[in-house]
């Protein structure tokens, strides 16, 4: 069990370091190729990065979900007071 959720936690941060970087470039490419007055850079960027950017997004969220759950921790017993 911890294996698996060592994987998911890689997953995760890997995903999420995807998404990021990926809008990083996307919102930068959109406002170059705005200020540039450049139609198609905007129209390449929709086609080439928005979508490999909103399936790592989704697969982040899910991966976050299944870290929420934590593993159940045994409940510790009382202990017993010593008799002396």
């Amino acid at each position: 069990m911890h294996t698996f959720r060592r994987a998911i936690e890689v997953l995760f941060v890997l995903t999420l370091a995807v998404l990021l970087a990926g809008g990083i470039v996307f919102v930068l490419g959109q406002a170059i190729g705005l200020v540039a007055g450049q139609g198609q850079w905007l129209t390449l960027l929709n086609d080439t990065i928005k979508t490999p950017i909103c399936i790592a997004a989704s697969v982040c969220a899910v991966a976050g979900f299944l870290l929420s759950y934590k593993r159940r921790q045994p409940q510790e017993q009382p202990q017993k007071a010593e008799a002396r």
